[in-house]
C-alpha cells in the first residue's frame, strides 16, 4: 500500500478529490465512507491539513465524526466549522464522534450530547475465530458450516473488470433484497475513490454470494471494515467466514486494529445538556427507532466477535429542534418504505 506524503496542500484538499482521499485515509474514523458520499460537502481551513465532511439540510450541518485531522488541527477545525456555520445561519450536529472530541466540544461549541452507541474494535492478532466461549464457539461453527457448503473467501487484488462486475451484481442483490424501514451514512459506491480499499469477494462454486470492503485508516495503523454484503441465496455462515477471513489476512500482516464502526446502543447513554423531561422524551424516541429499524440486530451480530468498544456520541450545537431531527433523519438515508 502507497504511504500517503507527509503534508497535503490544504489547496488541494479543498479542490482535489484524489487529496481529499489521501487526507481521509490518513487522518478519518469510523464515518470515512459517508464524508466521501458525493451528497456531503468538504470544508477546509487554508492553514490546516485537514478537513470537515458535512451534509446541509434543513438549516442544519450534519457532520460525520470527528473533524478530519491531527488532535492539534480538529480544534482548529471544528472552531472555524462554528463560524463559518453561524454565517450561513446553520446550526450544527456531530454525527458519530469520540467521547474526548465531545467532552471538547460540550464545552466549547456545543449544548447538547447523547451517548448513543459504541465503535465496535478489535485486535486481529487475537483472532476471534480461536477465542473462547459461547461467541467463540458460534462463530467456529458459523465458518465451519460455510466451508462445508463450499464458501471460498477470496482478497480482490489486480483489476478485472469482469470480477468487479460480479461484485457489483452482490451488492445489488444486496440492496434489493433489503425489507422495511432502512437507516444508513453512506451508499454503495464500491470502485469509487479505491485509494486505500481493499475487497474480499465470497464464492460458492461460480456463484459469487457475498463481499465486504476495509478501508485504510492509517492514523490507527488499520482497517475500517464495512459494507458487509450477502446475496439472499448465499448460505448459513457467510457473513461468519467473510469477516473471519478479513481478520485472518490483517493478522498475516500484523495488523492490530480493525473497527466495525460504530453501532446503536440498546438504548441512550449519559444525555449532557437536556433536561429530565427532554431526556425522557430522548430516551422514548431513541426506544421507538432502536425497534423500527430493528438495530439489536446489527449489535448482535458483530458482538459475536467480541470486539472492544468505545461510545459514540451525537452532539448538538442547539437545541434539538424538529428541523434538527429532519435533518438528521436526511442524512442518516432514513426509509420506512
Amino acid at each position: 500500500m502507497d504511504t500517503i506524503k507527509e503534508h497535503l496542500s490544504p489547496e488541494l484538499i479543498m479542490n482535489d478529490r484524489q487529496t481529499q482521499v489521501e487526507c481521509i485515509r490518513r487522518w478519518g474514523g469510523t464515518t470515512t465512507d459517508a464524508i466521501l458520499d458525493p451528497s456531503c460537502k468538504i470544508f477546509t481551513l487554508p492553514d490546516v491539513d485537514g478537513l470537515i465532511g458535512y451534509r446541509a439540510e434543513f438549516g442544519h450541518a450534519v457532520v460525520f465524526g470527528d473533524p478530519v485531522g491531527s488532535p492539534c488541527d480538529k480544534i482548529k477545525l471544528a472552531l472555524a466549522f462554528q463560524e463559518f456555520c453561524q454565517s450561513k445561519n446553520y446550526k450544527v450536529i456531530y454525527l458519530i464522534v469520540s467521547e474526548d472530541f465531545a467532552q471538547w466540544a460540550i464545552k466549547n461549541i456545543c449544548k447538547v450530547s447523547l451517548e448513543f452507541g459504541e465503535k465496535f474494535y478489535l485486535d486481529p492478532q487475537h483472532n476471534p475465530y480461536d477465542k473462547t466461549g459461547t461467541k467463540g464457539s458460534l462463530v467456529r461453527r458459523k465458518v465451519k458450516r460455510a466451508v462445508k457448503e463450499n464458501v471460498v473467501v477470496t482478497e480482490y487484488l489486480t483489476h478485472q473488470p469482469e470480477l468487479e462486475h460480479e461484485m457489483i451484481n452482490v451488492g445489488v442483490k444486496w440492496l434489493k433484497s433489503r425489507k422495511g424501514p432502512q437507516i444508513h451514512i453512506s451508499n454503495v459506491r464500491l470502485f469509487d475513490d479505491t485509494y486505500g480499499k481493499r475487497w474480499f469477494y465470497a464464492t460458492q462454486g461460480s456463484q459469487f454470494v457475498g463481499l465486504v470492503v476495509l478501508n485504510q485508516l492509517q492514523a490507527h495503523d488499520g482497517w475500517l471494515l464495512n459494507h458487509l454484503m450477502i446475496t439472499p441465496e448465499a448460505t448459513n455462515g457467510t457473513p461468519e467466514i467473510l469477516v473471519v477471513s478479513a481478520i485472518e489476512a490483517l493478522q498475516k500482516e500484523g495488523c492490530k486494529f480493525v473497527t466495525f464502526g460504530s453501532v446503536p446502543g440498546d438504548s441512550l447513554g449519559k444525555i449532557t445538556g437536556m433536561g429530565a423531561i427532554s431526556s425522557w422524551i430522548a430516551h422514548k424516541g431513541y426506544s421507538i427507532a432502536n425497534k423500527i429499524f430493528h438495530l439489536e440486530g446489527n449489535r448482535m451480530f458483530w458482538e459475536k466477535f467480541q470486539p472492544q468498544s468505545e461510545a459514540s456520541y451525537l452532539l448538538f450545537s442547539e437545541k434539538i429542534t424538529i428541523n434538527g431531527i429532519r435533518s438528521l433523519m436526511k442524512a442518516l438515508n432514513v426509509s420506512v418504505t
